[in-house]
């Protein structure tokens, strides 16, 4: 088995799997030479997934004949993709028992080779599927900002929103601080509210986490309700996309 892809921007492949190696230790990496490749990872807490998929066609390259799966090592990966440089591209190769990491810029490669996981030492991750009332889009700038600005008050998130806006608070003794984005300040680009009135709260640091993902991206979709996971949806020039799921706070 032989398997290469060739991706323009190592940027996102950067932000998307230092941010996961926080919190996340191992990726499972699935490639369909119709569709292109699928990354799936599970907090051990079971509290967040994420799923970052590239279709085929947004590949410089996509040497792939087979449908292949790989594990890897995310703390590892993620030291790795640290060293990626703005205007890199990346390059990832795989064989039975390594993968390797290519970046190159300007004519002149970076090649890092780390061995794989066995398939078998890592947990299947079911496909999510989730009916949300509420949906608001955003851009990454503005969601970065909003997280950015609140997180260090408290550990808790709270999202609640109305056909008009959305509502970002952190609660904690030190007090509150809270970002309102709205439809008529131009901060949504769009709302839906079939539940107005929702409230959830979840962990901070989930989102902490993903920040630098959340910035890069070009569009943010937050779809959520009362009691349920958080979805935020990360799309992406190259055609890349990130879905993040985080489960609400037990109270």
């Amino acid at each position: 088995m032989y398997v290469k892809v060739t991706f323009a921007d190592a940027r996102i492949w950067r932000y998307i799997i230092t941010s996961a190696s926080k919190f996340i230790e191992t990726a499972i990496i699935k490639v369909n030479p119709d569709e292109g490749l699928l990354l799936k990872a599970l907090d051990p807490s079971r509290t967040a997934l994420i799923i970052f998929t590239i279709p085929k066609e947004s590949f410089d390259e996509f040497n792939v004949n087979e449908e292949s799966t790989l594990v890897m090592d995310l703390e590892d990966v993620g030291k790795i993709m640290k060293t990626a440089e703005r205007d890199d591209k990346i390059s990832i190769e795989w064989t039975e028992s390594t993968i390797s990491l290519i970046f190159e810029r300007r004519g002149v490669p970076r090649k890092f080779m780390i061995p794989l996981r066995a398939e078998g030492e890592a947990e299947n991750i079911p496909d999510l599927s989730l009916e949300l009332s509420n949906e608001y889009v955003t851009s990454g700038t503005v969601m970065y900002d909003a997280i950015n600005s609140i997180e260090d008050v408290g550990e808790t998130l709270w999202v609640s929103g109305n056909e008009n806006t959305l509502r970002l608070k952190s609660i904690s003794d030190l007090g509150e601080a809270e970002v309102e984005l709205s439809l008529e300040k131009g901060t949504l680009e769009s709302a839906k509210a079939e539940s107005p009135g929702f409230s959830v709260s979840f962990g901070m640091e989930y989102f902490s986490h993903l920040k630098q993902p959340i910035k890069l991206s070009d569009r943010v979709t937050l779809r959520t309700d009362s009691d349920m996971p958080i979805h935020l949806e990360l799309n992406y020039m190259q055609g890349a996309k990130v879905s993040y799921y985080v489960a609400p706070r037990s109270e």
